[in-house]
């Protein structure tokens, strides 16, 4: 038979492991509002029961318990959610880094709109229609120079617009990259203070759920894995290799004049390319490098319209007269030795009516309206043959290359890059929105498993303070029967 004192021993552990699990349910409740705080649950465990000899048994002794005890204070999560959610955060990122980009090229093209390129190309050539009612007027050649004037500021306004947001999406990338770099600095610091704690015996659980919070904030910039070995040891890797290996952590740079993926980003301890694959980080690459989908390829744009616009429209210009009877005269200025390449990097940039045209002497009596019908007979002042020529070309469906098989009109050119551009920027806004759910739908399943109720937290509660209540309630009773056996048993008379 067991003493009174065993019984004591047992309501006392009923008491401690009930106050334990007051305290997680404290913490928790505490913590229902903290950003990638995890719920918290005690696991008890009865303890092994004692042998206690027993004549009524064949085999002459039995058992009885010992009460419980605290096995662990876990964390309730689950990993399979965890790597779902960084998946969709980093396809989140990218394409709402694309969003943002094109939005702001949109932006910058301005269209429809009484100041975009539409606009001033339809005002410069009705300009030369005017021209073409009154080929002697100097007020109708002065207004085409100023519609010509204001359709070269135009095009050169755009694309220093998309030159500063590239070098601002520049600068956005090298922070994004700081902030990897000082993301990974910090998963190695709580990875030393987790293995010291847990290679103790103790539980790091608030540690644990600051590094995942940080690897959730790091998957939306970049592709990672991030895992755990049976040693403790806690990887995280891009590309599969090491940004973090345990208590190492691994920097990446990023090197602007790049040329390629491989030679923007590169591992800073051995020079090697990273392999950025998703997240943020791909999304502005792309937007800031790739002349296929790119701010590139948006100037490319620019520069291939300013360029053939400007060759064009010189080569009709050069066999007309003016009313000064010049002749072979450049209305844009072009220099060839600048742009010998078939993408004349840097055009629109630089798109000007030419020095002869812009004279304030002689300027207006330059551009060419006229042609003549013999090189030896004099210029028609009033014939408007070449303003004419000029006005169709931009209806010659020969002009521009549309894609790398169709041509198309000027008005062609210009639509289907406006149009084109509406369509990639919606789509990229329809995917950052399709993704966003998606990865609200995966947190918000995180928070059903890993989330704090405090409803439940409060049932919890109830019944932990009743267990307090009843361990407490036991050992008053025992307190009892002892009083009785100490102070009333064996008092004979008295």
């Amino acid at each position: 038979m067991s003493s009174l004192f065993y019984g004591f021993e047992i309501a006392k552990t009923g008491l401690f492991a009930s106050q334990k699990a007051l305290d997680v349910t404290g913490h928790n409740v505490a913590n229902a509002n903290t950003p990638g705080y995890s719920r918290q649950q005690v696991v008890l465990e009865a303890n092994a029961p004692q042998a206690y000899f027993n004549i009524n048994t064949a085999y002459g002794s039995g058992q009885i318990g010992a009460g419980v005890s605290i096995q662990d204070i876990t964390r309730v999560r689950d990993m399979f959610l965890d790597v779902q959610y960084r998946n969709e955060n980093k396809a989140q990122g990218e394409w709402q880094a694309r969003s943002d980009v094109l939005s702001a090229v949109e932006y910058i093209f301005n269209e429809p709109s009484d100041t975009g390129i539409k606009t001033v190309i339809g005002q410069f050539f009705d300009s030369l229609q005017e021209l073409s009612k009154n080929p002697e007027s100097l007020d109708a050649r002065a207004l085409v120079r100023q519609r010509a004037v204001a359709l070269t500021d135009t095009i050169n306004h755009m694309y220093s617009q998309l030159e500063d947001q590239q070098n601002q999406l520049k600068s956005q990338i090298q922070s994004t990259v700081d902030q990897i770099n000082t993301y990974a600095k910090q998963i190695r610091e709580l990875n030393e203070q987790i293995y010291k704690f847990e290679q103790m015996g103790d539980r790091a659980n608030d540690l644990r759920d600051k590094r995942d919070y940080i690897v959730d904030q790091l998957s939306k910039l970049v592709n990672i894995k991030a895992y755990e070995t049976a040693g403790g040891h806690y990887r995280v890797d891009i590309g599969g290799r090491p940004l973090v290996d345990h208590i190492s952590s691994y920097e990446i740079f990023y090197k602007p004049d790049g040329t390629s993926l491989g030679e923007v980003f590169k591992w800073s301890v051995d020079g090697q390319g990273v392999d950025v694959e998703s997240g943020t980080l791909k999304g502005m690459y792309d937007m800031a490098y790739d002349d296929k989908q790119g701010i590139p390829y948006y100037k490319n744009k620019l520069d291939e319209f300013a360029y053939t616009f400007a060759t064009k429209f010189n080569e009709i210009h050069t066999n007309g007269y003016g009313l000064d009877g010049s002749s072979g005269v450049d209305f844009f200025k072009i220099d060839a030795t600048l742009y010998t390449d078939t993408s004349h990097r840097g055009y629109a940039k630089v798109f000007a009516v030419s020095d002869d045209i812009l004279n304030a002497s002689n300027g207006l009596n330059k551009i060419a309206a006229a042609k003549k019908d013999g090189p030896n007979l004099p210029v028609d002042t009033g014939d408007n043959r070449n303003v004419i020529d000029l006005i169709n070309l931009r209806h010659d469906p020969t002009v521009f290359n549309l894609d790398d098989q169709n041509k198309g009109t000027l008005d062609d050119y210009i639509n289907s890059l406006i149009s084109g551009l509406g369509v990639d920027s919606q789509q990229a806004k329809r995917m950052a929105e399709n993704q966003a759910a998606l990865t609200k739908q995966v947190d918000m399943l995180r928070k059903q498993v890993s989330g704090v109720s405090l409803d439940e937290e409060m049932t919890n509660m109830i019944r932990f303070q009743h267990s307090y209540e009843a361990a407490a309630r036991m050992i008053t009773a025992i307190d009892q029967m002892l009083d009785v056996l100490i102070n009333n048993t064996g008092v004979v008379g008295r």
